[in-house]
């Protein structure tokens, strides 16, 4: 079985499909994944072979067009539409490439993130089955309205209907054939249409375990993430994270900052108990923490989940408010609107997060749930089956 795997020009979009193309390969299957030129080093990374497509525009810069056309202006948190159109223009470049090389290449189905607006127009050009891969709690703007054709072209922004119309691709509950979900039930906002839980299985990326990852703890760790915003919102977007640090300075725990190479600009000189990194693999650090501070972006979230670690989310955009209250009503986390954040109550979040034995107890309890969903290699003969299935 030829499978083609392809996700929007976000890590974030990317990661969540690696561990499922890793189970197909595994069991067999010629596996390809096709993603613009900034994601290409992320994929061979990985150690899945690469097609590269959609050369030309530029996600950070069609999203910062974007973001800038609204009322709001740059620093305000944009809306679905214009968080969409930068989508739009890529898919149309992805479709470019993307249909010659099926056609060459023949898969026999098309796993995507939602997100990759290329996927369905390619499935329905190769009549082939689409498989939806989400990456967390799915935002209802979109996704809630996939119950009838009616509703997606009443609710869907004008341009991405237009987009979808060009190439027949249908609308409504028929939009994918399957639709492989890691999000916990308590995390769930909808439940799309065909769905197939399955466990979280968090990759973050590839990195050399530091030496000190495996040193016995001293105190609790917190670590404190924010993200990719920071690239496209400014730094601004910073400050709560910046504030949370400033907090926990005097409270008896080990904090690592992950805020990026902006945030290790923005901290400045070293602050002790405050261990500073640039990047590192969620996936690689989880397991060591006691609690997660974000601004709740679904990987970072999901991946905490798989690890039973207790968070406080700041929500910032996009489905972020969604996360944080899904998962402050399942108890394994806390919330913070950005306007409540103080000293204060940062250490007084923290402080539950580490010692409430409701709080732990719920996180754990989420995990050991994801845990007893199929893995990925359980979820290749189900895709296998949709393929046989369709010829």
């Amino acid at each position: 079985m030829r499978i083609l795997f392809t996700a929007a020009t976000f890590r974030s979009h990317l990661y969540p499909l690696v561990p499922l193309a890793w189970a197909l390969r595994a069991a067999g299957h010629d596996v390809r994944v096709a993603v613009q030129p900034s994601l290409i080093g992320d994929v061979t990374a990985a150690g899945l072979p690469a097609v590269e497509v959609g050369r030309g525009p530029d996600f950070m810069s069609e999203l910062r067009r974007s973001i800038g056309t609204g009322r709001g202006g740059p620093a305000a948190a944009p809306s679905i539409e214009q968080i969409v159109v930068p989508h739009i223009r890529i898919a149309e470049a992805v479709v470019a490439d993307l249909v010659p090389f099926t056609q060459k290449w023949s898969p026999d189905l098309v796993v995507a993130d939602p997100a990759a607006f290329a996927a369905p127009v390619i499935a329905k050009a190769a009549g082939i089955p689409l498989v939806l891969h989400t990456w967390g709690p799915m935002p209802d703007q979109l996704w809630g309205n996939l119950t009838s054709e009616r509703a997606v072209r009443e609710n869907w922004p004008k341009d991405l209907v237009a987009f979808l119309d060009k190439w027949n691709v249908e609308l409504g509950p028929e939009y994918a054939d399957l639709v492989v979900d890691p999000c916990p039930d308590e995390l769930l906002a909808i439940r799309m249409a065909k769905r197939q839980v399955a466990r979280y299985v968090p990759y973050n990326g590839a990195a050399v375990t530091p030496t000190w990852l495996d040193e016995p703890k001293r105190r609790p760790r917190v670590c404190i993430t924010w993200g990719t915003t920071s690239e496209f919102m400014g730094a601004e977007v910073l400050n709560p994270p910046l504030l949370a640090i400033e907090a926990l300075a005097d409270l008896d725990v080990e904090i690592v900052a992950a805020l990026g190479k902006a945030g290790r600009e923005l901290l400045g000189e070293t602050r002790e108990h405050v261990r500073v990194v640039d990047w590192m693999p969620l996936s690689m650090l989880m397991p060591t923490c006691d609690a997660l501070i974000s601004q709740g972006g679904p990987g970072t979230v999901l991946a905490a989940v798989a690890h039973g670690v207790p968070q406080l989310i700041v929500p910032q955009m996009s489905a972020q408010p969604l996360g944080a209250q899904l998962l402050t009503a399942s108890g394994a986390g806390l919330t913070l609107q950005p306007d409540d954040l103080t000293a204060y109550s940062v250490v007084e979040a923290v402080t539950e997060l580490i010692s409430g034995d409701s709080v732990v107890s719920a996180a754990r309890s989420l995990a050991e749930r994801n845990a007893a969903r199929p893995d990925p290699t359980q979820i290749a003969p189900i895709l296998q089956g949709l393929s046989d299935a369709n010829r």
